[in-house]
């Protein structure tokens, strides 16, 4: 009789021991994690922000994963993102379900340049000055020194410190909105030189080809290692990645050549105001603003508005979020641009629809 006692005993105490234990293992309020990824220009600022989010709140957790835009749109569309990020426009394969562009952040596209002065020894990068065309010729692989007399015209107070050194292209291997927004820049004002624009950089060199003086990297730190890694490099990627390194400054269509910041770009990109109604905005390049650096572009969420995909609610919590706090509060120190105006405006009507 005892021993029966005791058995029942124990079993209770080992049923109260489980159910305790699984009270503890699963919350009664989990948050539900909301998965997202796509561009690499805005991750730091998407990282930042989501960190944020995430810490004042409880009912979601979001997750955000640098895949490059095009992984990031075709993601969207086959349902592995809930949301996404994309610096550029589908070419192809849009989603078959209600869904929108939503711009929620701004930068500068920047050209870093390894290069040292041949008297000095000292960083050149930030000191070059270059006209768009010279730009278009120098990433088409049409100049390939950096002493070419185009190059020299344009920097006549540094021109006898530039060394003879040959030109590296370093360029995105994955397709990238980077890549696209360069291009486009690159197509307005030297259509005869880039006359395809897309995601991929690999298929729009002149002529379908990388020049033999190119190589690629993936991802913007993958450029960015590459141009790090040897003397005479140039690449593409977005002032947050360039992390400070020296890089170009462009001719705007002043005349002047600005370095890039979030100050000058955020100049040009106050005069972009045509915006869609899907929420893309068609950038203007020959935007005629004193101290505007030339090459900046917007960066967009993709979200449903079907209301048949999985946490509606806290993607549209953390699109205005993104728009109304953390853009303001956050963008500037990370290197971006908070949007604003007409464009900002249209953004938070956007946001509303999501579901």
């Amino acid at each position: 009789m005892r021993r029966i006692v005791a058995l029942a005993a124990s079993v209770a105490g080992t049923t109260a021991l489980v159910a305790s234990s699984l009270m503890v293992a699963v919350p009664a309020n989990a948050a539900e994690t909301i998965s997202g990824g796509g561009a690499s220009f805005p991750y730091p600022w998407i990282q930042a922000c989501a960190s944020d989010f995430n810490a004042s709140q409880s009912n979601f957790k979001i997750q955000y994963t640098s895949t490059g835009s095009g992984t990031g749109k075709s993601n969207f569309t086959k349902g592995v993102f809930d949301y996404a990020q994309t610096d550029s426009k589908y070419s192809s394969g849009e989603p078959t379900f209600g869904w929108e562009y939503i711009p929620n952040i701004g930068g500068a596209v920047t050209f870093p340049i390894n290069l040292k002065n041949s008297k000095t020894k000292r960083s050149l990068g930030s000191s070059i000055q270059l006209k768009q065309t010279t730009l278009a010729k120098i990433l088409g692989g049409k100049i390939t020194k950096w002493n070419d007399r185009e190059i020299l015209r344009s920097n006549p107070r540094i021109a006898s410190g530039i060394p003879a050194t040959p030109i590296t292209i370093a360029y995105r291997s994955d397709n990238s909105g980077t890549t696209n927004n360069t291009l486009q820049y690159l197509n307005a004002w030297a259509p005869s030189i880039f006359t395809k624009v897309g995601d991929s950089m690999t298929s729009a060199f002149p002529g379908g080809n990388p020049p033999s003086n190119s190589v690629a990297g993936k991802g913007n730190a993958g450029v960015m290692a590459l141009v790090t890694g040897k003397e005479g490099t140039i690449g593409y990627v977005d002032l947050g990645d360039a992390k400070g390194y020296p890089a170009a400054r462009v001719q705007n269509a002043l005349g002047e050549f600005v370095a890039p910041s979030s100050a000058s770009a955020a100049k040009n990109l106050a005069n972009q105001t045509n915006i869609g109604s899907n929420g893309l905005v068609s950038l203007n390049y020959n935007v005629k603003s004193k101290g505007a650096y030339p090459v900046a572009i917007f960066s967009y969420l993709l979200a449903r508005t079907d209301g048949k995909g999985p946490n509606g609610l806290g993607v549209r919590q953390f699109a205005d979020y993104l728009l109304q706090k953390c853009g303001p509060q956050r963008a500037a120190s990370l290197g971006y641009v908070p949007v604003g105006g007409k464009v900002l405006a249209k953004a938070k009507s956007l946001a509303l629809e999501i579901k």
